[in-house]
């Protein structure tokens, strides 16, 4: 078994799940919420991709968790410096870290992380970079609500980056994707962040197509055929040939379909509401730093519209800024203002700032979670605590 080296070694103790073991010096709580999580996540992996949970033996898979990236360099060798995690195929392990990414994302790394750790261990070491990447981006934006996995969400984030790409004529050939190596990846990745951001976002779409994409009456037009690939991969088929077996020859044609879909692709209706209400959570940890703290929803609402405030985002090479009416994230899907028991504050005990709860349509509880992680810095994570159905309109 593998030990940490430095610090860490000291911190460290271990969980064993049915499926990992997790070595972590993060407290105690947010690792066995990780562990849950994580062993949550395998079994969905496995129901989705059940032809190939059960073709392969192997020993519990190994986890390093790290509350700082110091740690976390130092144990994968101080290489990929502005990685939030990775998966070690030549170690079988995967690592990541706390620090400076916060929980919301370490979680988001995992669901990618640990996707690339099942990938390689029961389907095939060796999937083409564009569909391993892709996948591990389609199970890394899956919505968590405990039971089990929301899956086929589309960020807005992501749909502003792709429909940008699509008008500025910039997304890669399908044959230049489909053929490229992992040392092209790579290459690309580290020469031009922008090429970077593309071909991932590129590689989540494509599998969002191959997943989500219905004819007229519902069915499900490519998931059988994306499954046969992966079976012709599973046993040791040439990347070319799966594909063009299991999709066709006319690989131009198919872009095209592509490119149809992409156009029309519209943010999902879950992930919307969670950018929403990362806004204001951002905007309150902002405030929270500066002192400044508010009564009830209507009071920051207020304070914000009064004083025109704004953010700014950046993913890749896409910008943007918030809604110029700021009354778009105190509002339903419809436009409509959310009532004081629909969007409201509620205490916690050693809390910083009060969680933002959001309850709509009785279908889904967003509550965003605020923590101290130093001075003068404040953390905050998004949970799940209903889903009963799925409200996207797009699917």
């Amino acid at each position: 078994m593998l030990s940490l080296a430095g610090p860490a070694h000291a911190q460290s103790r271990i969980i064993q799940t049915p499926h990992y073991v997790i070595h972590t010096d993060l407290d105690d709580s947010f690792s066995q919420d990780l562990a849950r999580r994580i062993e949550g996540m395998y079994d969905e992996y496995a129901q989705r991709l059940a032809a190939f949970s059960g073709t392969s033996k192997y020993p519990r898979m190994e986890v390093y968790l790290f509350r700082r990236q110091s740690d976390y360099l130092s144990f994968i060798g101080g290489k990929m410096q502005n990685t939030g995690g990775m998966f070690l195929p030549g170690r079988n392990l995967l690592a990541a870290f706390l620090e400076g990414q916060g929980r919301q994302q370490l979680r988001r790394t995992l669901q990618h992380e640990a996707f690339h750790q099942f990938a390689y261990n029961a389907i095939s070491p060796d999937l083409p970079i564009w569909l391993n990447e892709g996948l591990a981006q389609f199970f890394e934006e899956g919505l968590w609500n405990g039971p089990g996995l929301l899956l086929g969400e589309a960020p807005p984030r992501r749909v502003r980056q792709l429909h940008a790409d699509i008008k500025n004529d910039r997304l890669l050939s399908f044959s230049q994707l489909l053929n490229m190596t992992d040392e092209q990846w790579g290459k690309r990745l580290s020469a031009n962040r922008s090429d970077g951001a593309l071909q991932y976002n590129q590689s989540w779409a494509i599998v969002h197509f191959l997943v989500m994409a219905q004819s007229a009456r519902g069915e499900y037009l490519y998931r059988a055929r994306l499954l046969n690939m992966l079976r012709m991969l599973h046993d040791g088929k040439a990347t070319g040939n799966a594909f063009t077996q299991s999709f066709g020859t006319n690989v131009r044609g198919f872009q095209d379909r592509f490119t149809e879909y992409a156009q029309e692709l519209q943010p999902t209706a879950e992930a919307t509401l969670i950018e929403n209400q990362a806004v204001l959570a951002d905007l309150l940890t902002d405030f929270a730093r500066e002192g400044r703290r508010f009564d009830d929803v209507e009071s920051f609402r207020k304070y914000i519209i009064r004083g025109r405030y704004k953010l700014h985002y950046s993913m890749g090479n896409i910008e943007w800024d918030t809604n110029p009416n700021m009354n778009v994230y105190f509002s339903d899907l419809e436009g409509k203002r959310f009532a004081p028991e629909q969007l409201y504050f509620s205490s916690r005990s050693g809390s910083p700032v009060d969680d933002i709860v959001c309850k709509y349509n009785d279908n889904l509880l967003l509550r965003t979670r605020f923590f101290d992680t130093g001075p003068h810095s404040i953390d905050h994570d998004l949970t799940i605590e209903v889903s009963r159905v799925a409200l996207s309109v797009s699917r």
